[in-house]
Parts: C-alpha cells; structure tokens; sequence
C-alpha cells in the first residue's frame, strides 16, 4: 500500500469536506439571522442531540466518539457564528485610562507589617502607607464597604497553586482586579538568637509558606503550625521567647522582628514566585492591559466545558489559567475561573465574551488589566 497515494486520496475528501463544512456555516449564519429577528436563542441542546442521534443512527456504534467529537466543535463554532449576529458588544469594550490610581498611598493589606503582600504593594503604589488587617476577609470587607480604595491580596503561587480562599472572596464580594504583579519569594527559617537549627521541633507560618517549603519540614521532622500570614508568625515568635519554635518567613521579617536567619532558601523549588492582585470596586483598566479574568458557570451536562475551551481557543487567545470552585448548596456544580491574555481593547476580545456570556449561564468579568512579569 502507497502511503503517498492514500495521503493524497485524504487531501481530496478534505477539499470535500472543507467544501461541504463553508456550505454550513452560510446556513448557520441564514439561522443566525432567523434567530435575530424573531428573538430566539441561540443555544438548543435538544437540536444538538437530534442531530448526534441521527448520524449516530446512521453510521453505527464504532462511530459514535468521533461523531461526538467532530460535532462538538462544529456546534461550538457554528454558536459563535451566531452569538457575534446577537451579542451586544459595547458591554464588553473597555476604553484605556491612566495609571494614575497608583499614586494612592493608603492600601489594604493582610497580616502585619513585613507581610509577603506589603512588598508586593511597594512594587505597585508608589506613596504606600499600608493599612493592616487581620484576614484576607477583612480586606476585601474593607474595599467592598468603601473604607480602602484598594486592596492587595495574594492570588497564586508557582509551587503551592491557587490561594482558593481568594477565589472565593472574589465571588463573594464581587470586586474588580485592576492590576497585578509577581514577586520572587525566598522562605527563610527564623528564630530567637539562642536558637539551633538542629533543635527546632515547631515551625509556624501562612499554609502557603508551609506547602512550599514541604520538602525541609518533613525532612526534619518538624510540627507545622498554620498562621494567619508569615508576618503574624514571625512576630510571634518573636513574643513566644521559645528556642524551640521558628516561623518561615523573609529576611524583610528577620530585621522587622529581630530573629535570626538559621537557615535561608527553604523552598522546595528554586524559582518560586506569588502572583498578587490589587482588587477595587471599581473597573479600572490601565493603558497596559493586557490580561482578562473572568468568573463563570456551565451547565452540568456531557461537553459543556470541551465547547467552552472551544470558544476560547477559536478566538486565538492564550488561555493562561483555568481553575475551578465549586458552588456552596449545588451538588457537583462549580465555578470556573479563566485568565485569558489578548488585545484587551480589540473589538474580537468584546466578540469573545459575548460569545461566552452567551454560551454560560453565568459570566464576569473580574477585571481587565496588566501583569508585570
């Protein structure tokens, strides 16, 4: 058998089916226009099945996953064919501003002075008088009551994943990200000055911290402690007066609180970074925004998440981050949480959330802004 001959052979039912697929989409589009005039929804899952069903029936049960996938896609672009006929895009089409919000001194901040957070807020806000609460909670609590214009709060790590605590915050209080950073984390171990390594049994930090200097815990078998914040532990180690005991924190905290650094690089990997966020009750979009995060809801059925990633990847964007939560009282029903990186104020970006606001029960948008890497 020819591998030339059979290749070429496939190349001409491409032509054919590339012909037949066009043909399509100028019907689909024809439907679109229906739909438009008369108001009718774009999704129907009913029509979907019918037609699975139908080809199913015809070409027998070893067909039946290809016929699922192929068909997957076709209904999925053929829905942001429509979707871009009935979408209202002034929704989604953001106009640049200034960074001017940057000039902001007073900022909530987690924990206490010395915090992981403080000096990513240092890197941000140029005039920073951070203003400390106890709780992430807090601080969303804090700009959602008008009481902070901002807040900066840690949302991922490179080693220890997704803050989910943030995540749930971030439906919960429904603020807008308007900027974030990265900062290089380097975990130190701390403790009094007649301290020895070799004779710590407890080390307190934030859960974050722990995961990520995992490897050296268990190692040395040592009792981790959570803390609200490495900060807060420090600081307590520095009131417990126990020789015994030592908190994982920055070297920033070492001089804060007068520890000393038994031991520095704990974390497991050698490139360990936290992504921070600033959150705002206002949607503020700076002239470098280059990144959406978005909230939303599928519904509960086979394929819906495949179409959803379909409708991203048929844009063209990067899709940066996909996470899920899920939704308290709703058994096996969750939140998803994307960031998408695009032109952010190109009108094809306003075609891609119409298309996914349409296709979801729920879409929002939790900010269009810029990332320094």
């Amino acid at each position: 058998m020819d591998l030339d001959y059979l290749r070429s052979q496939i190349d001409l039912v491409d032509d054919e089916l590339a012909e037949l697929y066009v043909k399509r989409l100028e019907l689909v589009k024809k439907v679109g226009e229906f739909k438009k005039q008369n108001k009718v929804g774009v999704e129907h899952g009913d029509r979907e099945k019918k037609i699975c069903d139908r080809l199913k029936g015809r070409f027998g049960e070893e067909y039946w996953a290809a016929i699922d996938f192929l068909y997957n896609g076709i209904f999925t672009y053929s829905k942001m064919e429509q979707n871009k006929l009935n979408a209202d895009l002034s929704e989604f089409e953001f106009k640049p501003q200034g960074s001017e919000f940057f000039d902001e001194s007073s900022v909530a901040i987690a924990g206490t002075s010395g915090a992981y957070a403080e000096q990513a807020a240092k890197k941000l806000f140029k005039n920073i008088v951070p203003v400390f609460y106890k709780h992430f909670g807090d601080v969303f609590d804090a700009v959602a009551k008008g009481k902070q214009k901002f807040g900066v709060v840690p949302i991922e790590n490179s080693t220890a994943g997704s803050v989910n605590e943030v995540y749930d915050l971030l439906k919960e209080y429904n603020l807008k990200i308007v900027a974030a950073d990265r900062l290089t984390v380097s975990h130190c171990l701390l403790g009094l000055e007649n301290s020895q390594i070799d004779k710590i049994t407890n080390v307190y930090s934030h859960p974050q911290a722990l995961y990520q200097c995992k490897k050296f815990i268990e190692s040395n078998s040592l009792v981790a402690v959570e803390e609200s914040n490495t900060a807060v532990a420090c600081e307590k180690i520095s009131k417990m007066g126990d020789p015994l005991s030592a908190a994982i924190g920055s070297e920033v905290n070492a001089k804060k609180y007068g520890l000393k650094i038994l031991k520095g690089n704990l974390q497991d990997a050698e490139h360990n970074f936290t992504r921070f966020i600033v959150i705002s009750r206002e949607m503020t979009v700076t002239k470098d925004a280059d990144r959406l995060s978005l909230m939303v809801s599928i519904k509960h059925k086979p394929g819906t998440l495949f179409q959803l990633l379909g409708i991203v990847g048929g844009f063209g964007v990067n899709l940066l981050k996909l996470e899920s939560r899920p939704i308290p009282d709703q058994e096996f029903r969750f939140m998803f949480y994307l960031d998408i990186q695009c032109d952010v104020f190109d009108r094809k970006t306003a075609e891609l959330l119409a298309s996914i606001k349409a296709y979801c029960d729920t879409m929002t948008v939790l900010g269009a802004y810029g990332e320094k890497l």
